[in-house]
Parts: structure tokens; sequence; C-alpha cells
């Protein structure tokens, strides 16, 4: 299920991985055979990874709709984590969060991977639209989902909810009747 974008390559966490991460992080690190970065996994995900876990063990089909590990292609180190907090709901949405280690920011990461990560939901047809939440301080997030083709749909205090919808295919009739 592993896949790459242009500079990343994305590795779903599995029950496997999530146990790892929790029990031993430094294991992660041999396992990959990458230099340990001390500011990973951050406190988000350490705190989220036991309820994943056991979202893994109740449905496998859970696997992808997690946190992904991105790891830089070409100097194979952590660029940080990106994933959805699960299924599409009733509705078709998803909402996506991600975060990118101090040291690997400014560089376009979160840009390239929530593009690749969305492409990825997209391909599932039970997913029709991709939610974020982030606070109204963090420009640089608000940027990267801009960026991505999310539009602001909320304000609630301090917080802004983007959203990019997925784009319906034309049907070939409907396109034939357009050109005419």
């Amino acid at each position: 299920m592993e896949f790459s974008s242009a500079r990343i390559k994305y590795i779903p966490v599995t029950l496997d991985l999530a146990q790892m991460i929790m029990k031993n992080p430094l294991a992660f690190y041999y396992k990959y055979q990458m230099p340990w970065n001390r500011k990973w996994p951050h406190d988000g995900l350490k705190a989220m990874l036991p309820f994943y876990a056991e979202a893994l063990e109740e449905n496998e089909e859970q696997l992808g709709f997690g946190p992904w590990i991105m790891i830089e292609k070409d100097a194979g180190h952590i660029v940080g984590d990106i994933g959805f907090k699960g299924s599409a709901d009733e509705e078709g949405t998803i909402e996506i969060g991600y975060h990118v280690t101090a040291d690997q920011r400014n560089k376009g990461f979160a840009t390239e991977a929530v593009e690749a990560l969305c492409a990825w939901a997209f391909q599932h047809g039970e997913v029709k639209g991709v939610e974020a939440e982030c606070d109204k301080e963090n420009i640089q997030s608000q940027k990267v989902l801009i960026n991505n083709g999310f539009h602001q749909t909320e304000i609630e205090q301090d917080i802004f909810t983007f959203q990019k919808l997925k784009k319906e295919k034309k049907s070939s009739e409907a396109q034939r009747r357009k050109e005419l």
C-alpha cells in the first residue's frame, strides 16, 4: 500500500507499526535504517496511535484512513506524518491532518503530501470531500490548504475549517453535448 510522490515516500501505519512506534520508536528507525530524529514521533501522533491501533484491530479496512509516515526519498529521513482521522462519514467526508518536522518545514513537503493524500483518498468511491482544521494563527498551514484547492468553509472561535471536494468526472455523453 506504500506509494510515492515526487520527493516523498508514504508508508501507512499498520497495526504492527503503530505498536512498534508506541512501544519503542527507535525500533522504527532501525527497521527502516534511518537516522533518528528526536522530534518524531511528535506528541500528537503518540496520543492518537492507541485509538488508531484499536480501530485497526476492530476493522482492518481502516488501514490507509489513519496516519502515514512521510520519508524523503533521496535523503532517506523522516519528513513527518500525514493522515486521515478515520474513514469517510455518511456525507463522504474525511478529515486530514499533517505534521512536518521543524527541520523540514518551508520546503514544500506539506503541500506535496496534502496533494498526494487527497489524490489517494479520492480514488476511493466513498470519499467525496476532504476537510482540514487549522488554527487561525497557523498561516503556513492555511497556505498549504489553499494551494491544494481547499476553500474555507467555517470559522469557529480560533479554528478555521477548509474543504476540498472531489472533482466529478463528466460522462463522455455530457462532454460530447458540451462540445456541440
